[in-house]
């Protein structure tokens, strides 16, 4: 009996004395006017900032970091999406290296594809105004018909009037297709020249190498 009594006894005295270490515990903060106070609790309207817990010592045992405001939390966040898009970019700027490396071996092969591409489309824009000249030669044609119409003092028929217009339309359409595909060939240039630029840097080649032109073929424009 005196050994459980005196079991019971220590662990009453360990149990008060850490009560009374935990009330002796004191909380450290700074008011609006950026003084430090302390007492047993902070109060509400400072319980948002940073505080100290002390022991009877004066001793920190414990910090409360300060609550980060909406601004903060914002930034937080933006910083996060902006991290999530820049890995986005970096794996597909990795996939796309890996294409340019898997589809040329040598930069010949890239000068080669992007001659190619230019001189196909060359190919077609010569055949367009070929059709042109054509276009126009018949558009000649049927107004002179109109003309004669016209001296002799008659009008010309809807149907002739017709022609006339449809003609001309088929020369615009034709012209706005020559002009897209210079554009497209003036894209193509810009994007093999990237491509170029950037394969050499993947082999190590010097930036200042100068990027082969096309050949006089495929780069021949008005």
């Amino acid at each position: 009996m005196n050994c459980k009594l005196l079991s019971l006894l220590a662990l009453l005295v360990l149990a008060l004395s850490g009560a009374q270490s935990a009330s002796a515990a004191i909380k450290c903060w700074k008011n609006h006017e950026g003084v430090r106070e302390c007492g047993d609790s902070v109060p509400p309207e400072f319980a948002q900032q940073e505080s100290e817990t002390k022991d009877k010592h004066g001793v920190t045992i414990g910090t409360q970091g300060r609550a980060k405001s909406m601004e903060e939390l914002n930034a937080e966040q933006a910083a996060t999406e902006q991290a999530r898009l820049d890995a986005i970019e970096a794996n597909k700027r990795a996939a796309l290296d890996r294409a340019l490396l898997d589809t040329f071996a040598s930069e010949d092969d890239l000068v080669l594809a992007r001659d190619g591409q230019i001189a196909h489309l060359e190919s077609q824009i010569r055949l367009t105004e070929g059709h042109i000249e054509k276009l126009k030669k018949n558009l000649d044609q049927l107004i002179e018909r109109a003309a004669d119409v016209e001296r002799r003092g008659e009008q010309p028929t809807a149907e002739m009037l017709s022609h006339v217009d449809n003609v001309r339309g088929q020369i615009a359409e034709n012209e706005k297709f020559i002009t897209t595909k210079r554009q497209e060939q003036g894209d193509i240039r810009t994007r093999f020249d990237a491509d170029i630029a950037r394969f050499r840097e993947l082999k190590g080649v010097p930036a200042e190498a100068a990027v082969p032109a096309a050949s006089s073929a495929a780069a021949t424009q008005p």
